[in-house]
């Protein structure tokens, strides 16, 4: 996401993963297993290594590396480095020098991470750790373990119930509100209803409160900073204007946490403002601000992406666009109910599948601590390691007919995503997986309930094929779409 996004917006939404099933996976290690030592943070100040040269592969063009041929194509650039080079190869990307994995076995290797050999927080220092630091991508190991606890309780049942019952009338507002007009460009409307949601739910802001709009613009105000290649804070720049930015989410955040912890709000602010640690002391405000900033920019369009893809699909299959509508239409009340959520399968199955072909996060790194070995070559420490998601979904060898969107691949009989538990990372994995998936799956959930037992849908005539990978992951041309109102 700095590949004028690559190192921006999609990397930076990978810290919006964190585990949220996986907590063996932070439990003392198993007999045989090295211990990792004692916090060490001596890593965090040496350099990025980039002698590579024992390592097959190309480093690109001078600074800018395989970036521009990433935009137009990824998983173009990234097949074609796999075949030439293997599973393991040296990459550039951005202003970066590392290695670049394929394939599942490596991405289980880095993501269980058994070792606490792979630093998130370096991974991502260069680029989101300019205004971001603090957030929880950017903490390792037992620290990281700390810090999720803060945020797993607004994720966890109790919390999940309150959001849908707001999440539902408020998706299905905006959606009846879609039928005034027969076309209609879907990914700014979505855009705009996911925004009006989650800063409902996340920060307890309703959708006519400006307060709403100065976040937003300053997440946006953020989103160009990291994408600008002045990195000093010159008054006019792009990163000048981000840092000021910062500094108001700080201001923002801050000012509001005692009132929060006051009251008895059911929003993910709240919810964080009140959670304890261990030894019975609240989270300080520093850690909370750093949270919450973090946690509005990396879900603030994840779910936007993954909902156009899905419909890009669904609007030119009629016949599978039917089978979610009578999934949604057996749920026979005017909102779902948590208890509903496990009644679309299908929509989940579907979901999963946008994700597999169009992941929201383009681009994933870790930055190896000591000295490893990964696919049969040794990756010297503080080597930036670069993982492209959509090259392993799209792998023959664990996906059948791969460049086909078929959601029964994920039910049974087929089950093909359990032939290997890392061919599919659209949720991240490991201690970093998705903290929100639940969230984002209750999310589309709501709006396919509310939206397809409104409307039947196509694209419209004049729509492109094409997708756009930077700075989101989405159609290029925000997907028009014609709607046909189904009579109640």
């Amino acid at each position: 996401m700095t590949n004028i996004s690559y190192r921006t917006l999609d990397m930076y939404r990978a810290g919006f993963y964190d585990d949220f099933q996986n907590n063996s996976l932070h439990g003392p290690p198993s007999e045989g297993r090295s211990m990792a030592t004692a916090v060490n943070t001596d890593y965090k100040l040496a350099p990025n290594n980039d002698k590579l040269d024992h390592i097959p592969g190309s480093f690109g063009w001078p600074i800018i590396g395989h970036t521009f041929p990433l935009v137009k194509d990824l998983y173009g650039t990234i097949d074609k480095q796999y075949k030439e080079f293997g599973p393991v190869s040296r990459f550039g990307l951005a202003g970066f020098k590392g290695v670049l994995l394929v394939g599942p076995d490596l991405y289980k290797e880095v993501y269980l991470d058994r070792d606490k050999n792979f630093s998130a927080e370096m991974g991502y220092m260069g680029s989101l750790g300019r205004f971001y630091k603090g957030a929880l991508l950017l903490r390792d190991h037992e620290e990281h373990r700390f810090q999720r606890r803060m945020m797993q309780t607004a994720f966890k049942n109790d919390a999940m119930k309150g959001y849908i019952g707001t999440m539902g009338p408020m998706i299905g507002e905006a959606v009846e509100a879609w039928g005034k007009n027969k076309e209609m460009l879907f990914f700014p409307a979505i855009k705009q209803t996911l925004l009006d949601v989650a800063s409902e739910i996340f920060v307890g802001l309703d959708k006519d409160d400006s307060r709403a709009d100065e976040l937003n613009t300053a997440f946006l105000d953020i989103a160009d900073g990291l994408m600008g290649i002045v990195t000093k804070e010159i008054p006019g720049t792009k990163y000048a204007k981000g840092k000021k930015a910062e500094r108001f989410l700080k201001e923002f955040f801050g000012k509001l946490i005692g009132e929060r912890r006051a009251g008895n709000g059911i929003d993910t602010f709240t919810f964080f403002t009140k959670e304890k640690t261990e030894e019975g002391e609240y989270f300080s405000d520093e850690d909370i601000v750093a949270h919450m900033s973090f946690l509005l920019f990396a879900a603030h369009d994840t779910t936007t992406s993954a909902l156009s893809h899905l419909l890009f699909h669904l609007g030119q299959n009629p016949e599978l666009q039917q089978r979610l509508r009578e999934e949604a239409q057996a749920i026979d009340k005017d909102f779902m109910e948590y208890e509903d959520l496990e009644k679309m399968p299908l929509a989940e199955a579907a979901t999963k599948e946008a994700l597999r072909l169009h992941p929201s996060v383009m681009m994933m790194q870790r930055r190896t601590i000591n000295e490893c070995e990964l696919g049969g070559f040794k990756i010297p420490a503080n080597t930036i390691l670069f993982m492209a998601p959509q090259h392993t979904h799209r792998m023959g060898e664990y996906w059948d007919a791969p460049l086909k969107f078929d959601i029964d691949r994920w039910l049974e009989p087929r089950n093909e995503h359990k032939r290997h538990s890392f061919s599919f990372v659209g949720f991240g994995g490991g201690g970093h997986k998705c903290i929100g998936m639940h969230f984002a799956l209750m999310q589309v959930k709501n709006f396919l309930h509310q939206f397809l037992r409104r409307y039947e849908f196509r694209l419209a005539d004049n729509f492109s094929d094409k997708m756009q990978t930077v700075p989101l992951p989405k159609p290029v041309d925000d997907l028009p779409i014609v709607l046909t109102p189904i009579s109640k």
